[in-house]
């Protein structure tokens, strides 16, 4: 198992590092320039004034060496200062990172609680109007996009229901509870399309258990239709849908960023845009960079989860 899992976390070096070059290198290709943004309108960019800034900021040297001095400081847990504010990028990533990863983790235990059930009750009533009537709303919560959903929410909430707290602020250290319910509507919002996902994967993988000789056979021992269904059916089926959650989870960080600004929460979207807004590249390239960490980091797991589900990768390695 630890060899295994080893050899998992060697090979995510190289991509974590091939993520690292290219969000330097694209946030570099934008046009326009930080040091107009930190001098203002009416600074020349060839004054002194602004290429002190461009020296103090390293801007003058070759792109190589800023990205070498980048990655030096990133090794370290440092990320450097931010562009626009001046304030170190870390605590700043830190700050917000919580807001995300709570509204991911509960998206993910909405979409599992909702989709799992769902697919494995679509595939024991195929062809039955449960069925047919699982899978339409499923294409419905699959093709409207979140942003809409989210928009709608708020306002006919605000209308019909304006008590429900819906944009009140998040302060998960102080007052976690509170924090949890403000992040209910954003999360389940943003695990509409997400429980689709690992319903029909769930039917697909069950559609096709519930067609093999080891189900009869235990039909014929005597076992439960419930027993002969979640342990012999769905445990068997598990491994399509343990890839379909994590591929699922790797959708949901990056779909928490539109979430995160319909709602208005103060997230790691939230901070990436307003980055990307004001050109601040080591703010948006550290976001980047945590933000490809965690996605790599579920793949892992996943990955670890193949080895305990399959006995074939346990021989194997």
């Amino acid at each position: 198992m630890l060899r295994y899992a080893a050899g998992r976390i060697v090979l995510t070096v190289p991509v974590l590092f091939g993520v690292s070059l290219m969000s330097f290198a694209i946030i570099h290709l934008i046009p326009g320039d930080i040091v107009s943004v930190l001098a203002g309108p009416t600074v020349a960019l060839d004054s002194e004034a602004a290429q002190n800034i461009r020296r103090s900021l390293h801007l003058d040297q070759p792109l190589p060496v800023q990205y070498g001095i980048w990655l030096m400081g990133a090794l370290r847990g440092d990320f450097g200062n931010s562009l626009v504010m001046g304030l170190p990028v870390a605590p700043q990533i830190a700050s917000h990172l919580p807001v995300t990863l709570v509204l991911t983790a509960m998206s993910l235990l909405f979409a599992i609680a909702v989709g799992l059930p769902a697919g494995v009750a679509t595939a024991k009533t195929r062809g039955r109007w449960p069925d047919l009537f699982i899978r339409a709303v499923a294409l419905l919560g699959l093709s409207t996009p979140p942003f809409f959903v989210g928009v709608a929410a708020v306002l006919l909430l605000s209308l019909y229901w304006p008590s429900f707290k819906i944009l009140s602020a998040v302060d998960l250290h102080h007052d976690p509870l509170g924090g949890i319910r403000t992040l209910l509507l954003p999360a389940f919002v943003l695990s509409l399309a997400s429980a689709t996902t690992i319903m029909r994967y769930t039917r697909a993988a069950m559609l096709e258990v519930l067609t093999e000789p080891f189900m009869a056979t235990a039909r014929a021992k005597g076992a439960g239709r419930l027993r002969v269904l979640i342990r012999h059916g769905l445990r068997n089926a598990l491994l399509p849908v343990v890839t379909a959650v994590g591929v699922t989870a790797a959708h949901l960080v990056a779909g928490a960023v539109v979430v995160e600004q319909v709602f208005g929460l103060p997230g790691i979207g939230q901070l990436m845009l307003n980055a990307i807004y004001h050109r601040d590249y080591t703010q948006v390239q550290a976001t980047v960079l945590v933000v490809t960490t965690l996605v790599v980091l579920i793949n892992i797991v996943v990955d670890l989860s193949y080895y305990v589900l399959d006995p074939r990768i346990q021989q194997h390695g």
